[in-house]
């Protein structure tokens, strides 16, 4: 649909659902909106002005995904070939999955920030050093040894999903470019993933969010082999970089269109800092492992010993950037016994 003069919300199904039935699930989140177990599509948006047709992201690699996508551009007059940029808010499969087949049909221009185009090859390329290293690091963070080796694999069962390709043109946040009479500017917004982008459109005062800020869900912030530092304190310091821009629309990635992003960031904010004391309260005073704390924390979607291994692995990484950025407050600390990481309140 269009949301905007020369900007259409797509949509492209997730691999387990049909597109009829994602196009249902749309309308059904928008009029009531709830947590789902997981999620069913992915909006990418096209921009169409002055003769240029760019792409903000796309969706898995299935025919399924692309046949939504195609038969969205249609509906619009376009079509995939005519792609010239391909923007990927963040390199998970489900934004960049289809990347590299519409490379091969439009030979477009793939955009991608530069911390997210480094982990291209170790995460979907050449994958076996990284799930060697994520085994270590599961063992780590107090995960069982029985657990350990199905959680390292985590989505390595979706590769074939992903149509993987390099950037053509990487990004690091500030650049300006043209779609017609459009200006947007790209704002890195670290946390979700370590090159996470959003673009501004100052003029029309619209937002394109990818996962950075979601309508009713928060996007999962975690600690991996393939992050650094502290990914929710990233996340939290990229929400202030949105507050005082002009926005009337904002366009995310996943369920609907958010109209008050201040009103929104403050929820988010909010949510996180209920969830920081949560996470505090499930420190054992002897110290706890990332693993215990997981095991403890409620879930929107349950508890951690129900989860798929790979929502486990999503789980415990989601619990170890809270658990560092409380240390980076000061709030928590931490020590080593034998070859395994513990958590102690301060």
């Amino acid at each position: 649909m269009q949301v905007s003069e020369g900007i259409y919300q797509l949509l492209t199904p997730f691999p387990e659902f049909s597109f009829e039935d994602a196009k249902m699930l749309r309308r059904q989140l928008e009029e009531h909106p709830r947590v789902t177990k997981g999620l069913p599509y992915v909006l990418p948006y096209m921009i169409k002005r002055g003769g240029d047709t760019v792409l903000v992201d796309c969706g898995w690699n299935t025919d399924n995904a692309y046949q939504a996508l195609e038969a969205g551009m249609q509906e619009h007059g376009s079509h995939p070939t005519e792609i010239q940029k391909l923007i990927i808010t963040h390199v998970h499969p489900d934004h960049y999955g289809m990347a590299g087949r519409l490379k091969q049909i439009a030979s477009c221009d793939v955009v991608l920030h530069e911390k997210d185009a480094e982990v291209i090859t170790d995460r979907y390329l050449a994958p076996k050093q990284l799930t060697d290293n994520m085994s270590g690091f599961m063992s780590l963070n107090g995960v069982p040894e029985l657990n350990a080796p199905t959680m390292a694999r985590g989505s390595m069962g979706m590769i074939d999903r992903v149509a993987a390709v390099p950037a053509d043109t990487e990004v690091k946040g500030g650049e300006m470019f043209k779609v017609g009479d459009f200006d947007f500017q790209i704002i890195w917004t670290p946390g979700h993933s370590p090159g996470h982008i959003c673009l501004y459109e100052p003029n029309r005062k619209i937002l394109l969010t990818g996962d950075h800020v979601l309508p009713t869900i928060t996007p999962n912030v975690s600690i991996h082999t393939q992050t650094h530092g502290s990914p929710l304190g990233d996340y939290m310091r990229s929400l202030e970089k949105l507050v005082d821009l002009d926005v009337e629309l904002v366009l995310p990635a996943h369920e609907f269109e958010i109209r008050d992003l201040k009103k929104r960031l403050r929820e988010i904010e909010d949510h996180h800092e209920i969830r920081l004391e949560e996470m505090v309260n499930c420190v054992d005073a002897g110290g706890s492992t990332a693993w215990e704390v997981a095991g403890r924390v409620k879930w929107a979607t349950g508890m951690l010993a129900d989860f798929e291994p790979f929502m486990q692995r999503a789980a415990v990484g989601e619990t170890l950037a809270h658990l560092e950025y409380l240390f980076e407050l000061g709030r928590l600390s931490k020590v080593m016994r034998g070859k395994t990481l513990y958590w102690l309140p301060v």
